[in-house]
């Protein structure tokens, strides 16, 4: 059967429902699809490091072991290292939100000011008040003059809301935090089970499969399992290639931590859009944060993340991410909204995948419930095991 007749108009209806359906059951249990999530990640990098070891001689059980403590000795290297810096942070939040919207206040208003000065007829001069002809200060021929709040005033105003902010949400982010750092244990020993009994899975979920569909159900398996790793797997290149170009151009403008900056900002771009642009916007209020006698380098950081992101949807973007999801870039946006405006937050960071999967299973069925052939194979194997079933049943 033609692959075009199997992936119609009905298929990519039931394609798109699907998603949308398994988006909002997965913001329900966000904090068991995440743990799940990084293990698939952690699974896919660790899975060559499993197959070295056994082809050295290694027992499945054994090899997955030393790589999975492996990988909870570097987590717990990497939680020592980064959690004074984290405790810092969150301690000195408040000032450090205060510090930056000022910067940011100041950022807009010198942008503003090389605009009047570049383009002076974009600045509009409000007419001075005059009193009226009579000598009476009755009317004015323009109108009123709104004044503008200064930097002080504004510093002052953010400062009260981030207190306000503080204190009427500290709590519930405490408890949040409570809420997901045992959710998030849980990856190094969920890696360790996808790593060790994963074939013995596919093995159990094969046996029930009718043979009639048997053939078809394993390229299913297949496609599933190697469009999941291709993405994952891309995900993770497209990430290294960004973090790399931005912490060179970083470095090359001269900022504090440029590769440190890039692999957040990186990071962060996994969230479509806007995940980009708030990495973008960190990036550049550090900048303007840490050089504020540098007035252009902003600018020029902003102009790195223009071309770094032209360079990741032109080049970077199909050569990783795109080879595994083949499908129309119009397609991908779509989702992108729906997911978003389906599931919100998580929606806009698991579509894709999600997506991905469903793409892939709902080809697959497509074909199976549109092969002529394969259902006449499975209606006479059922009608063959009923005639077994009935052979001594009656008797003359």
């Amino acid at each position: 059967m033609n692959r075009a007749l199997a992936s119609g108009p009905i298929v990519w209806l039931g394609i798109i429902v699907a998603t949308c359906l398994l988006l909002v059951l997965f913001q329900t249990v966000l904090w068991l699809v995440m743990p799940v999530l990084l293990a698939v990640v952690a699974y896919y990098l660790m899975s060559p490091l499993v197959a070295a070891a056994m082809a050295r001689g290694m027992t499945r059980a054994r090899a997955v072991y030393i790589v999975t403590m492996l990988l909870t000795i570097i987590l717990v290297g990497i939680g020592f290292t980064v959690a004074p810096r984290i405790s810092s942070i969150a301690h000195n939040l408040p000032k450090r939100i205060i510090d930056y919207g000022g910067v940011g206040y100041q950022l807009v208003e010198n942008a503003q000011k090389t605009l009047y000065t570049y383009f002076p007829f974009l600045h509009h001069q409000p007419a001075v008040a005059t009193p009226a002809s009579d000598g009476r200060n009755l009317g004015f021929v323009s109108s009123e003059v709104v004044p503008v709040p200064s930097a002080q005033a504004t510093s002052d105003d953010l400062e009260n809301q981030v207190a306000k902010w503080q204190a009427e949400y500290s709590g519930d982010i405490a408890l949040e935090l409570a809420h997901w750092i045992p959710s998030l244990l849980l990856v190094p020993y969920i890696t360790y089970f996808f790593l060790l009994d994963g074939p013995r899975f596919k093995r159990f979920l094969v046996q029930a499969i009718p043979n009639a569909f048997f053939e078809k159900t394993l390229y299913l398996f297949y496609r599933v399992e190697d469009q999941v790793r291709r993405y994952f797997q891309g995900l993770l290149a497209l990430t290294a290639l960004d973090a790399i170009c931005l912490g060179v151009g970083l470095w090359c403008l001269g900022l504090n931590a440029p590769f440190l900056l890039a692999v957040v900002a990186a990071v962060m771009a996994w969230l479509p859009y806007l995940g980009s642009i708030g990495g973008g916007l960190l990036v550049v209020l550090v900048a303007a944060h840490d050089f504020p006698g540098s007035h252009w380098l902003p600018y020029e950081v902003i102009g790195l993340f223009i071309g770094v992101r032209l360079l990741d949807d032109f080049v970077f973007m199909p050569l990783t991410v795109g080879r595994s999801l083949s499908m129309h870039p119009l397609v991908t946006v779509l989702m992108i909204l729906l997911g978003g405006a389906v599931a919100g937050i998580s929606g806009l960071l698991l579509v894709m995948p999600v997506l991905g999967v469903v793409m892939v299973a709902g080809q697959i069925i497509g074909e199976l419930v549109t092969d002529e052939r394969i259902l006449a194979r499975y209606r006479h194997a059922r009608r063959l095991k009923l005639e077994r079933a009935q052979a001594d049943l009656f008797t003359d």
